[in-house]
């Protein structure tokens, strides 16, 4: 009898630790670049400086899980942003601006709540040539016309017959109101061999009171890249229509292609077409090309460089400041930007 209460205690003991396996992990990216900028201000001058890197944004973060049984488990992740020039936090000195959720994941899909990256952000970063959502302005339009974090959201997400699907909705946390503040968004990807097909759509309404009726963003994109040999080619399409009544079109074409084992080259097209609430019109090009050799696994050196112009109306459409290259009307209308950086991977 004390034989069998000794073997039943252990196996239940073996049960409870399997039950409650853990692990949490540490992980970061530092990305430095010394940089060259022509026409950086709206008087024409230059800009020398070593600056955040041109590949990713430099990060730290914590993500966890637990298994809780029968295929189930929680799962989190905190994660801020930093910039390694002059160690100062990023996402307006948030402790953790990049994302800072919870959640649940299981047969049923997953489940998370927090700041989280948007369906829209997602769908960027899964499309765009420029390493998957690059840290260079040049190239960030998706960037400047969409909101791409989200505060209080809760995300969806589950592989549906071979579709990987996503849903977000934000609450406003706005008092009397039942849509300031608020976002909607989808995203689904589907891969058929080396085909891969996506699409996103996010509604953002930009009002921060409950008595305010400032409208809202709309943002809807399609997207493929196809893989052949050692190149893959890039292609995407976003709609925009801001609460401004100014809209934008961006198209973008690209292609990654490894020259050998550890050098891998990048070009990417952007070209942007805006007008106003008055009917302005305005267009944007960049050019960008960039080159990697990699180290080790976790370390990469890279080039980089990219060309904007832009006409005259772009520059007075109404868009986001930033998106544009001064953010202001000028007489100015090119710039080049020149980076040569490090990443590391821990």
């Amino acid at each position: 009898m004390n034989k069998k209460f000794v073997m039943t205690a252990l196996a239940l003991s073996l049960s409870s630790a399997a039950f409650a396996q853990s692990s949490v992990t540490l992980y970061g990216v530092i990305d430095t670049a010394v940089q060259r900028q022509t026409n950086a201000t709206p008087t024409g001058g230059n800009l020398s400086a070593v600056t955040s890197g041109a590949i990713s944004g430099s990060r730290y973060g914590f993500r966890g899980q637990e298994d809780l049984g029968g295929g189930m488990k929680a799962l989190f992740t905190l994660e801020a942003g930093f910039n390694p020039a002059d160690g100062s936090r990023g996402q307006g000195g948030l402790a953790f601006g990049r994302q800072a959720f919870v959640g649940l994941a299981g047969d049923f899909g997953q489940v998370t709540l927090g700041r989280q990256y948007t369906p829209l952000f997602e769908h960027y970063g899964n499309f765009d040539p420029l390493w998957g959502i690059s840290n260079v302005n040049e190239s960030g339009f998706y960037l400047a016309y969409g909101t791409f974090r989200q505060n209080n959201a809760v995300r969806y997400s589950k592989n549906i017959a071979g579709v990987n699907f996503a849903a977000m909705h934000g609450f406003g946390n706005v008092a009397n109101s039942a849509s300031a503040g608020q976002l909607n968004g989808l995203q689904a990807t589907y891969a058929v061999g080396s085909l891969n097909l996506g699409a996103a759509y996010q509604k953002f309404d930009v009002n921060t009171t409950s008595s305010t009726n400032l409208g809202s963003t709309k943002n809807a994109m399609v997207a493929a890249n196809y893989g052949f040999g050692p190149a893959r080619v890039y292609f995407n399409y976003m709609d925009t229509k801001l609460a401004s009544g100014s809209k934008s079109d961006v198209a973008t074409l690209g292609v990654t292609y490894e020259v050998a084992p550890l050098v891998n080259l990048v070009g990417a097209y952007y070209n942007d077409k805006t007008k106003s609430a008055t009917n302005v019109s305005g267009s944007r090009n960049t050019a960008a090309l960039g080159a990697t050799y990699t180290l080790s696994k976790r370390t990469m050196v890279y080039g980089y460089y990219d060309r904007s112009k832009q006409n005259a109306g772009y520059a007075s459409t109404a868009i986001p400041a930033g998106s544009d290259i001064f953010g202001a009307a000028s007489t100015l209308n090119t710039r080049s930007n020149y980076m040569v950086g490090i990443r590391h991977a821990f």
